[in-house]
Parts: structure tokens; sequence; C-alpha cells
């Protein structure tokens, strides 16, 4: 016996969704992480002071890349960090 917990909906709606999900995502780490706020207003600030740089434009890709990299790394920490106090609330060295 084979259980489905996903909703099997295809196409736009499930485009719907997933996007829904992303914005509660989003704002829940908004919301509940410091880091993520920090590092959304460098990102903003940062993009700016990279736009008005005298650099190609490649090297200004380049440097507005390495921010959104940052603020996509301190989400997925943000979601490891979720899961793990979701499975149990024990402190664990590894764990933090």
């Amino acid at each position: 016996m084979e259980f489905n917990l996903k909703p099997n909906k295809v196409g736009i709606e499930r485009i719907i969704d997933a996007t829904g999900y992303s914005i509660k995502g989003l704002k829940a780490a908004w919301l509940n992480e410091a880091a993520f706020r920090q590092e959304v207003v460098l990102l903003v600030i940062f993009s700016v002071v990279a736009t008005l740089l005298p650099v190609s434009n490649l090297a200004r890709i380049l440097l507005i890349s390495s921010l959104l990299l940052i603020v996509i790394v301190e989400l997925m920490n943000s979601a490891v960090e979720a899961v793990v106090d979701r499975i149990g609330d024990e402190w664990h060295e590894l764990s933090g």
C-alpha cells in the first residue's frame, strides 16, 4: 500500500502553490531571522553601490550575484535550523 501525501497538482496550479509556499518561507525568514534581515538590507545597499561603481557589467553582475549567494545560503541555513528544531527539543552540540 502506497501513500501519497503530496497533492497531485500539475501545471499552473502547482506553480501557484509553490510560489505561495516560497512567499510564506521568505516571510517567516524575515520575521524570525535577524541575520536574514541584516543580509537583505546589506544586499540592497551594496547592490546600489555596485551599480554606481565604475566597473564593467560583468563585474557588476558578479558583485551582486555574490551578495545574492549570501542571502540564499542564509535561507538554506534557516531551513536546516527549522528542520532540526522541529525534529527535537533537546540541545545537541552539532545542531546548536
